[in-house]
């Protein structure tokens, strides 16, 4: 029979802590970790929010997902939650608290009473944000005993001497080489790190996370057994082709710091996920670059811009980001034209946007499509501005007719890095040093900015370094210089440390994409 609820605290995330990942817990720290990590107990958990009043199971509203791992607390939505170290917790204070709150030190009976009825020390009630739980006596004896060890458990792939970072690579398929070149520049990179003596007297150690990209598990069951071992700190430069097959989400809900993915760029660098730093940003963003391009080249600042999207998840983000920045820098509102990439007619596309009096087209879709509506524009002797990311459309406007060329734009995230700069030449160093090989440079670059990113906030963190201590000491940064990439800028509500774009034109004599409008971030 189900003991009667009396209170309690909750945690969510569908983690497998169990088995090497327990380190050395008690059972009932075992125990109250789930509580704290899953919002699961041995009995149900339900959870109700005095501000919305609303009642609802436990593992929708995570203790971890407020308080962070380790209890640190952090600022989101205008509301900081507390540090609920147990040292913090039960620490005398001779006046207000850095909570803002003057109470006695709290004790198992106060903190069980803060968790059920949201009541500090001195009686006074919590922020309505804060949940008031259900849960058994038991799960709340759970829930302390674990709070009591939370900030002093080890920290997954971090030891006395070594920071182990993982690294998913392909063993078979298209993307092998370019794993085994970004792995080689990795390897160099942490070799001279260690040479100078590491970080603090630690090494790092890259922890290669190969898997089967023609298997049936892939990715997924590859990064679930390296942190079910609690073997790794973070991932480093992760490269994972194919769709979402979720891995990142898995990783995500393990709360482990990625940074630098290579092939998973955000729809945007706001708002995305806490964990993850991506060196540039989506789609999106770079459709407000577009729209600044447009707006400053058109004769005609009235112009009707042109929106021909597929209807799919990429096209969609960049049709989104180009309407939000017309509006934002006043220009007349667009023509939206979504398409079926399997029903796609060029020709219905430029009746359409001639008709409508379209001056220039924004294009967020595929390289047969953009291609195809490109000739027919020019064998109708239309030739608007044609701008595309170079994400979607790769080399197709290399192939447009010669008269359409002048036209013809792309946009790209990565910007012509500077050959004469100290990074660069230490880039350049470290591929011939370890025989790097130069067929992926792109991810190499990449890969590189993701290493100078992850020292930098190893330094940060200190020689008590957290997974938590380091997602925050990366999401400060402002403007790090990297010397292959613009200045990296982070902060709690942007994951993407390179907001902006290039625009590039297509030269029409060697039909190669050269720079027409330098690396900015959007008005």
């Amino acid at each position: 029979m189900t003991p009667p609820p009396v209170g309690g605290s909750a945690g969510v995330l569908i983690l497998l802590l169990s088995g090497p990942s327990a380190f050395c817990l008690t059972g009932a720290q075992q125990r109250g970790k789930r509580i704290y990590m899953e919002g699961k107990g041995r009995y149900e958990i339900s959870a109700f929010l005095p501000g919305a009043g609303v009642k609802a199971p436990g593992s929708g509203f995570p203790c971890i997902n407020c308080h962070l791992s380790g209890g640190a607390g952090q600022l989101e939505g205008g509301i900081q939650s507390a540090d609920i170290t147990w040292y913090n917790l039960t620490k005398e204070y001779a006046g207000t608290r850095p909570s803002g709150r003057a109470h006695p030190p709290y004790d198992d009976d106060s903190v069980i009473a803060a968790v059920v009825s949201g009541q500090d020390p001195a009686g006074k009630e919590l922020d309505k944000a804060h949940p008031r739980y259900e849960m058994t006596g038991e799960d709340l004896k759970d829930l302390v005993a674990y709070l009591k060890f939370m900030d002093r458990e080890p920290v997954p792939g971090v030891a006395d001497n070594e920071v182990r970072v993982g690294i998913l690579l392909p063993e078979t398929g298209a993307l092998a080489e370019a794993g085994r070149e970004v792995e080689g520049l990795l390897s160099g990179y942490f070799a001279e790190v260690n040479s100078r003596g590491g970080l603090y007297n630690r090494s790092l150690v890259l922890v290669p996370v190969r898997y089967d990209a023609s298997g049936s598990e892939g990715p997924p069951a590859a990064a679930r057994k390296i942190l079910d071992n609690d073997d790794v700190f973070c991932f480093l430069a992760n490269i994972r082709p194919g769709p979402e097959d979720g891995t990142v989400r898995y990783i995500a809900l393990r709360k482990v710091p990625v940074i630098a993915p290579l092939l998973s760029p955000p729809e945007t660098g706001f708002g995305t996920d806490r964990y993850t730093f991506h060196i540039f940003s989506g789609v999106s963003d770079q459709a407000k670059v577009m729209v600044d391009f447009l707006a400053e080249r058109l004769k005609e600042p009235e112009s009707r811009i042109g929106i021909l999207f597929a209807a799919d998840r990429h096209g969609e983000a960049g049709a989104a980001g180009a309407l939000g920045q017309m509006r934002k820098v006043g220009h007349p509102p667009a023509v939206e034209l979504p398409f079926s990439p399997e029903k796609f007619s060029a020709k219905d596309a430029v009746d359409r946007l001639r008709s409508e009096g379209v001056g220039a087209v924004l294009y967020f879709g595929g390289s047969r499509e953009a291609l195809a509506f490109v000739r027919e524009a020019d064998a109708r002797g239309w030739r608007p501005p044609f701008v595309a990311p170079a994400a979607l459309v790769g080399e197709a406007l290399q192939s447009a007719p010669s008269r359409f060329l002048g036209s013809a734009f792309l946009a790209t995230p990565v910007a012509a890095p500077d050959s004469s700069s100290r990074k660069m030449e230490e880039f350049f160093r470290l591929g011939k040093r370890y025989r790097v090989g130069e067929r992926h440079p792109t991810f190499q670059l990449l890969a590189y900015s993701g290493a100078v990113l992850l020292e930098e906030g190893l330094k940060r963190s200190g020689r008590a370094v957290t997974r938590e201590k380091f997602v925050d000491s990366i999401g400060n940064l402002w403007q790090l210089e990297t010397g292959v990439t613009p200045p990296l800028t982070f902060n709690p509500n942007r994951r993407a440390g390179a907001v902006g774009a290039a625009i590039l034109g297509v030269d029409p004599e060697t039909r190669r994409y050269v720079p027409v409008s330098p690396w900015r971030e959007p008005r």
